[in-house]
Order: C-alpha cells, then structure tokens, then sequence
C-alpha cells in the first residue's frame, strides 16, 4: 500500500510527485508509515490524509477527540 497511497494521493493531487520522491527518501532514512513521512514533512496534513483513506477503503473517518467513547467499550477493551 505503501507505494500505491503515494501514486493515489500524486494523481488526486494532493502531493506532488517530488512531494512522494522526498518523502519516501526519509521513510527509508528514518522509517515510519508513508502517511506519518508525508504528514511529518508537512505535505499533506493528517486530516486530509486520513479523509482520502477513509474513501478508499470505504470506511466513515471518526475523530476520536470529538468522539464520545461509550465507557462500557472502553471497559471491555480494557479488560482483554
């Protein structure tokens, strides 16, 4: 997914090819997710990012700091 998530975001332009080539660069410098390299150099940022996944996979985007967690969940994944 790695180098696909690149290609996709260059052809919605989102980033720009040199955008990709130097992001991926630190990724091999210092390793890290595509996404997390992209957002850290400032190219894309991670509300956007995690926009154009959530319509690639077909998934609803949730913001968890304006999300409340029903506590009952938060016990059971506590406790397993």
């Amino acid at each position: 997914m790695v180098d696909r998530l690149g290609e996709l975001l260059v052809r919605e332009k989102l980033i720009t090819a040199d955008q990709l080539k130097k992001a991926i660069e630190e990724q091999r410098s210092s390793g890290g997710r595509l996404g997390y390299n992209l957002s850290k150099l400032g190219y894309v940022n991670e509300k956007d990012l995690t926009i154009f996944l959530s319509k690639q996979y077909g998934i609803p985007a949730v913001d968890l700091a304006t999300t409340e967690i029903d506590p009952e969940i938060i016990k059971q994944i506590l406790l397993n």
